[in-house]
């Protein structure tokens, strides 16, 4: 009979001692402001979870670069697309711009060189040419209403450029001078070589009726002698490249390239023959 309250003992002892464990655990469990420590079963649980907590930190730090990277790399491409945008603008701008800055320089190049000369002048603009015949004629747009005639000097800031064969009321015809019915008396600066230019229907001048004996070089410049009925003196007309003289001649020859760009003519001044220049 005593075996029975024993056995009640000894279960009240064991329940009382597993209580006492298990207050003992949760008190070690639990975290005070002063003292944040974890016991022996948080230990075990961080223990058995750190290798998944780093390996899902590593994945999370890994699409969080990915993700910034995949962000920055669209931000590249927008920032590109405007650019490449702003280029484009940029270069039409100054493709519209840069022909109206040359003019710019052409006209203040011959207006500087109009107030240099003691000659009246008429500014005009070359509104033809003929494509098949580049170097005998172009048409510009002032004509006898503007007080030009037949036979004026036609020049630009770098040097002569023909005669007016033509005249209209708004418009003229000038003959260049490399067209084969152009002959321009000139001098050669350096020496005082006299000689007559003429055009060989392309690019380059003829300088024919040099003396035999004549000191002429190529990049000697040559200018208008003034003799005869359309040129005045001094005129630039272009410089010398090269020079000879066959055996037996009794001339002696050279030919002149123009100062004046004659494949490009855009903007011209006429000499009114005889006018005294009005911006004096």
């Amino acid at each position: 009979m005593l075996l029975f309250p024993l056995l009640r003992h000894r279960r009240l002892i064991v329940f009382l001692t597993l209580g006492i464990v298990a207050l003992a655990v949760l008190t070690a469990q639990v975290r005070t402001p002063e003292r944040r420590r974890i016991g022996w079963a948080g230990a075990a649980v961080q223990l058995a979870v750190a290798p998944a907590a780093a390996v899902l930190s590593r994945l999370s730090g890994t699409v969080a670069g990915a993700w910034s990277l995949l962000t920055e790399i669209g931000s590249l491409r927008t920032e590109n697309a405007r650019l490449r945008a702003e280029i484009g603008r940029l270069r039409e701008e100054n493709a519209r711009l840069r022909p109206a800055e040359q003019e710019n320089a052409r006209l203040r190049a011959l207006l500087g060189f109009k107030e240099q000369q003691p000659y009246q002048t008429v500014a005009a603009r070359v509104i033809g040419r003929d494509p098949s015949d580049w170097f005998s004629t172009v048409l510009v747009d002032r004509g006898t209403f503007g007080g030009v005639r037949r036979n004026d000097p036609v020049v630009t800031s770098d040097g002569l450029v023909g005669h007016v064969i033509e005249s209209g009321p708004t418009w003229s015809r000038v003959l260049l001078l490399p067209d084969p019915r152009s002959a321009v008396g000139v001098l050669v600066v350096r020496s005082r070589e006299a000689g007559v230019v003429e055009g060989l229907g392309q690019s380059l001048l003829h300088v024919k009726y040099l003396a035999r004996d004549a000191d002429v070089r190529p990049g000697d410049e040559v200018v208008t002698s003034g003799l005869g009925q359309i040129y005045p003196p001094s005129l630039v007309v272009g410089s010398v490249v090269q020079v000879a003289r066959a055996a037996g001649d009794m001339f002696e020859e050279a030919t002149v390239r123009p100062s004046a760009d004659l494949t490009h003519l855009e903007e011209v001044l006429v000499i009114i023959r005889g006018g005294e220049s009005v911006a004096r």
